[in-house]
Formats: structure tokens, C-alpha cells, sequence
């Protein structure tokens, strides 16, 4: 018992760790709302229209976080390393010339995938879904705005403004779409509904961000000391990084989409979502500590930030590991709320949690990579895992259907995760992984 009260004492004396715990738990209460508001979208959507229509949403929405990270350019990643260090501060002009040019090429994107709608839809798939274009439609046009908000809140996330970055991020898109979808609804019951509540909502996010953003910085100028197109050059590498995490999270999906019937990639969704609440923690925890190893690495404190990783990654596999039992053992009815036919995806949430516990068990490795400047290394890894879970999805969802697509997501999930921390042990002497010695 005086171990464990001295233990508490040192880690509530530490400024370091105390800031840790108190944003990281400010960060899990609005995450925390974030997935109650999602779920709540995703409930009123199964119950109102079926599994069927989410399927058709959830293909639209794959498409739409991948064009999206790529449109962002790595940009809101890098923000965050530069706006964490003092001197960058007054370096208004950066920002508003990066967000100018990610804007334009989403736009650019955006048009590309509408162009080719009809093709992705009647070619693309083993069976033809022409029905998904609509959503596609609406889709698309919200990608740019996207790009404008997570932008606009890894600015607050460097300055470490974390409820804003996390209210922003990760709660406003579904509130404001469930609100809007809720009016919408109540003068058309159409499935389309869904599509255009979720444009609104972004809409209405990125015009609170951008507000946000421009009053915290107290002037619009586009001078800047920094080259804004060397800068992104920069951030390619954490783009690619970026893009290849948002494809294997979304890879399955629309894998499943190509193989699979509308009603059984609503299922696979929703297990997804379940599945992820684990991932809350190390979220919670990565947007503190990425700006702070960010500093302590240019200031060469290595022993700050070495201590910082572990105990991050203590307190992370702790907590995502009592998450993951308590989905392990109320899994059915976690399912259930969604609707009766979820229950059959009992197998696929079982899969996906053993990838989220290889996920807690490794630690930070993309953050720390990132924020050390091995973001070409982070990058290796992620193709490479990219690349298996392509390979292993076309194999085995054919064949299993989401059991083979759960299997390809973990085991790729497994790949770089434990690849990157025996990276950062073996090359860099940095314990990135759960130890509890």
C-alpha cells in the first residue's frame, strides 16, 4: 500500500504526467460523448432505414476518409509538430497559405471520384451498386470541408487546447449531422437524408473551426517565414502515413462492399465501431503527448520523453484492456442495440478486438515515430502493412466474408504496430510497448 500511495504521489507531483492524466481525461469524457453521439447516428440510421442502407453509407463514408487524408496533404499532422515549438507560433501566414492549398486539392479530388461515379459504382463492385451514387454525391462535396476542420483543430491540438481539438475532431461531425438529419427527417423520410445530414453537419463544423482558428490567432496574414510548399514536401511522408491507416481502417469496408451484400457491410461497420471504443484511450493520450515529445525531442531531453512513453503506454493498455473485457463479455448486447440481424457479427467483433489489444499492448508508435522526425520509417512500415492487408482481404473475404476480412485487418494491425516497436527498441532504445516492470 506505501508503494502504490508513493507511486500515485510521484506521478500527481509530475507536471508532465499530471497534464497527461487531466487532458487525457478531458479528451476521454469528449470522446467518450463522441461515441455516444455516433452511435446514436448510427442506431437511428440502422433502426429508421436497415442495415442495408448504412452499408450503402458506410461504402460512401470509406471513400470519403480516404480522399479526405489525402487531400490534407499530411499538413495537420505536421502542423502539430510545428506549432508545438515556441518559436513557430507568430508564423501565422503557414497556416492560412497550407490550408488554402489542402482545400483546393480536396476540392480536386473531390471532382476526380465524381467524375468516375457511375464506374466505381456499376464497375467496381462484383455486383453493380448504382444505388450508392446518390450518397456519393453528397459525399464528395463535404470532403474539402473536412480537410478545413482537422486542419483548423490540429492547430488547437499543438497549442494543446485539447477539449477544443477533441470536440472538433471527433464529436462536432456526428452532432451536427444527427441534429440536421433529426429536422431533415422530420419533412422527408428518404435514406438520401442520411448524405446530406452529414454534409450539413460538416459544414456547420468547419465554419465553427475556421471562426476558432482565426480568433485564436488574432490576424489573417499569408506571409510567412516558412516556405508553405517546402512544408508540405515535408508532410507527404506523414500524408502517405496518414492515408495507408486510413485505408487499412477503411480498406475492409470497401472491400466487403465489392464481395458482400449492402446489409452485410452494415454489420461489419457497426463491429468495427465497437471494436474501436478501446482505441479512445491511446487517442486520449496521443493528442497531449505528441506535441510534448515533439518539444522535448527539439530541446534533446531524452529522458523527459522517454518517461513520458512509458508511462503513456502503462495507463493506455491498462484502461484498453478493461474496455476490451467488458465488450468480450456484453458483446451480444452491445450488437443488439443496433438491431437483432448485428447479433450474427458476434465472430467478426471477437477478431477485431484481439487486434485492438495487440494495438494497446505496442504503445504509440506512430505518434513517437512521427514526432522524432522517422516518419519515413513509420511510413515503411504502414505500406508494408498496407500491402498485406490488401493482399489477405482480396483472398479472404470472398471466401469467409467479414471473419476473413476482420483476420486480414488484424493481422496487417499486428504487423506495424509490432514492427514499429521493436523498431524504436532495437534501433533507438525507446520502450514504446507495454512493460509492467
Amino acid at each position: 500500500m506505501t508503494f502504490n500511495t508513493s507511486k500515485l504521489k510521484h506521478i500527481l507531483g509530475d507536471s508532465d504526467f499530471k497534464e497527461i492524466l487531466s487532458k487525457g481525461l478531458s479528451y476521454i469524457l469528449i470522446r467518450g460523448f463522441g461515441i455516444v453521439i455516433s452511435y446514436a447516428f448510427t442506431v437511428y440510421v440502422t433502426t429508421t432505414f436497415g442495415a442495408s442502407v448504412f452499408g450503402l453509407f458506410s461504402i460512401a463514408i470509406s471513400i470519403f476518409m480516404i480522399a479526405s487524408v489525402i487531400g490534407r496533404l499530411g499538413v495537420d499532422i505536421h502542423l502539430v509538430k510545428f506549432y508545438s515549438i515556441q518559436n513557430n507560433i507568430n508564423d501565422v501566414g503557414l497556416f492560412y497559405k497550407t490550408l488554402l492549398k489542402s482545400f483546393f486539392i480536396s476540392a480536386v479530388i473531390s471532382v476526380i471520384i465524381y467524375l468516375f461515379r457511375f464506374h466505381i459504382a456499376n464497375d467496381l463492385f462484383k455486383i453493380p451498386k448504382p444505388e450508392v451514387v446518390p450518397y456519393l454525391n453528397w459525399i464528395l462535396l463535404s470532403i474539402p470541408f473536412w480537410s478545413v476542420t482537422l486542419i483548423c483543430s490540429s492547430v488547437s491540438r499543438a497549442q494543446k487546447n485539447i477539449k477544443w481539438f477533441s470536440f472538433i475532431s471527433l464529436v462536432s461531425r456526428f452532432l451536427f449531422s444527427f441534429i440536421v438529419l433529426l429536422i431533415l427527417l422530420s419533412f422527408v423520410n428518404e435514406p438520401i437524408t442520411v448524405a446530406k445530414a452529414h454534409f450539413l453537419g460538416i459544414i456547420i463544423t468547419s465554419i465553427i473551426a475556421v471562426i476558432h482558428t482565426v480568433k485564436g490567432f488574432k490576424t489573417v496574414s499569408f506571409k510567412s517565414q516558412t516556405n508553405s510548399w517546402v512544408f508540405i514536401k515535408e508532410s507527404l511522408p506523414m500524408m502517405l502515413s496518414s492515408s495507408i491507416l486510413i485505408f487499412l481502417g477503411w480498406m475492409d469496408t470497401f472491400v466487403m462492399g465489392v464481395f458482400e451484400t449492402d446489409s452485410n457491410v452494415g454489420i461489419y461497420n457497426v463491429c468495427i465501431k465497437i471494436a474501436t471504443i478501446t482505441s479512445f484511450t491511446l487517442l486520449a493520450i496521443n493528442s497531449i503527448l505528441a506535441p510534448k515529445i515533439a518539444k522535448s525531442y527539439s530541446e534533446n531531453d531524452e529522458t523527459n520523453y522517454k518517461k513520458l512513453i512509458r508511462f503513456s503506454t502503462k495507463l493506455n493498455f491498462l484502461v484498453s484492456s478493461a474496455v476490451i473485457i467488458g465488450i468480450l463479455v456484453f458483446n451480444k448486447l452491445l450488437l443488439s442495440i443496433f438491431g437483432e440481424e448485428f447479433i450474427k457479427g458476434q465472430t467478426i467483433l471477437f477478431i477485431l478486438c484481439a487486434g485492438q489489444i495487440v494495438n494497446s499492448f505496442s504503445g504509440s508508435v506512430g505518434i513517437i515515430l512521427q514526432m522524432i522526425g522517422k516518419q519515413k520509417v513509420y511510413q515503411n512500415f504502414v505500406i508494408s502493412a498496407l500491402l498485406i492487408n490488401l493482399i489477405l482481404t482480396v483472398i479472404l473475404t470472398p471466401i469467409y466474408g467479414g471473419i476473413g476480412a476482420a483476420t486480414a485487418t488484424v493481422i496487417s494491425m499486428m504487423f506495424w504496430n509490432l514492427g514499429c516497436a521493436i523498431y524504436l527498441k532495437t534501433k533507438l532504445q525507446i520502450t514504446s510497448y507495454y512493460n509492467p516492470f
